[in-house]
Order: structure tokens, then C-alpha cells, then sequence
């Protein structure tokens, strides 16, 4: 899973705004981890009061996991089919690669 992730490609993955907003997100704790696995992670992020530039949002199960093709995600506040790397993604990311270091 690591191999997949790294600051470069998340960017990459992400808009500048879900950058932001998921950055904010991880920087004020806001990733519990469900599952922690070699090929997939799972966690609740966000659930945080205040502004959405500050970190704040509704919380989501969302999932970042090793396909045939690469990296895959899933996030609950993304529409069916629907396949954003959103803040969510990014933070729980962000927490993927800092406890993996």
C-alpha cells in the first residue's frame, strides 16, 4: 500500500481544495483507523467542528486499497460511481504514509 502512496501522487490524485481541506483534517487528528492492512486501510476521518477550511466536516468510513491496477479508494460521502479523491482520501493518506515512516 505505501508503495502507492506518497506525497507526489496523492497530489496528483486530489484537487488543491481537497488538498487543503484534507490536510486540515489530518493536522487536527481527525483519522481513526479502522482497519490497517498490507493491501487495504480503512478509517472514520473528519467528524470535526468549524469551518470546512479548518478541518471541519462530516465523518466518512472511507477506504483506500490495492486493485490489479493500482491504488483504489472509496469514500461514503462520494456518490455512487462517483470517484473523487476527496479530502477524506487525502487525509486518510497523509495518516497512511506518516505511520508508515
Amino acid at each position: 500500500m505505501v508503495d502507492l502512496l506518497s506525497p507526489k501522487i496523492i497530489q496528483e490524485l486530489a484537487l488543491p481544495s481537497n488538498q487543503r481541506y484534507g490536510q486540515a483534517i489530518y493536522d487536527r487528528g481527525g483519522v481513526q483507523f479502522i482497519e490497517f492492512g498490507t493491501d487495504q486501510v480503512e478509517g472514520w476521518v473528519g467528524g470535526l467542528d468549524g469551518s470546512v477550511a479548518a478541518g471541519g466536516s462530516q465523518r466518512r468510513r472511507t477506504r483506500l486499497f490495492i486493485t490489479p491496477g493500482g491504488l483504489g479508494w472509496h469514500c461514503a460521502g462520494n456518490p455512487k460511481n462517483h470517484q473523487v479523491f476527496c479530502k477524506h482520501c487525502y487525509a486518510l493518506a497523509l495518516a497512511i504514509i506518516a505511520r508508515s515512516k
